[in-house]
């Protein structure tokens, strides 16, 4: 009797694991869908697909709430410990930083219905902070779902590629508006656009430090790559 009710609470407990995981990954892959479809709307002035970014991010908060319920409860009936926890708390922390990713796909999507300058357009295609931020975004999803330490590493280096890139449009805009200064309206829609870019880029960060949170234990938010604990420092 013993033995079957110790199977029937293992069982349980990695089913409400996995029900926690599903929630958070379903976060994740809408959140990238949000941010390519605002960033093709961007692209081609496309005001239905932006509105459908804006529209949708309502479902990104719903899922922000169940997963934060679903941990809660999780504690409550399981009460886990060590690495355990560290799974359960850093799933509620990263649901937090897709809300916040959702966001910003949902500002790109708004300032995607302001009609912009085509030099203000190629400003911003010649950074490459589009698809420098893809790029990290996709790596702070394959090193959450296959908790990669690795990927995660990889992921951290990568934003400073997205900061460059924030840089030099920051530049590149400053210079354009000072050559079409009837675009400064323009201009400072463009710069909220890369600001969105470099946040979501900040947010893939914390998504990988929380999974390096949760498979070693190093809160590693404060420090530069540089100090990285030297096991980490050598990945990738």
């Amino acid at each position: 009797m013993i033995m079957s009710l110790q199977a029937h609470l293992v069982r349980q407990y990695d089913q409400d694991i996995n029900e926690l995981k599903h929630l958070l990954f379903s976060m994740g892959d809408l959140v990238l869908q949000q941010i390519n479809d605002a960033s093709q709307a961007f692209r081609t002035s496309d005001i239905d697909l932006a509105q459908s970014v804006c529209d949708r991010d309502a479902a990104i908060n719903a899922l922000e709430v169940s997963t934060d319920r679903c941990a809660t409860l999780l504690i409550a009936k399981h009460q886990p410990a060590a690495s355990d926890l560290r799974l359960v708390f850093g799933i509620a922390k990263m649901a937090t930083d897709f809300e916040r990713m959702g966001d910003q796909a949902r500002n790109i999507a708004k300032a995607a219905q302001t009609e912009m300058p085509e030099g203000l357009l190629k400003v911003l295609s010649d950074t490459n902070i589009v698809e420098t931020t893809t790029k990290v975004v996709n790596l702070a999803l394959l090193a959450l779902k296959n908790l990669s330490e690795t990927a995660a590493v990889n992921t951290l280096r990568a934003d400073s590629d997205v900061d460059n890139c924030y840089v030099q449009g920051i530049k590149g805009i400053s210079a354009y508006v000072r050559e079409n200064p009837k675009d400064a309206d323009a201009a400072l829609v463009c710069m909220n656009i890369l600001k969105a870019y470099e946040r979501l880029g900040d947010h893939a960060t914390n998504i990988g430090e929380h999974v390096i949170f949760i498979l070693d234990g190093e809160d590693i938010r404060h420090l530069r790559l540089d100090a990285l604990p030297e096991n980490l420092s050598k990945i990738g």
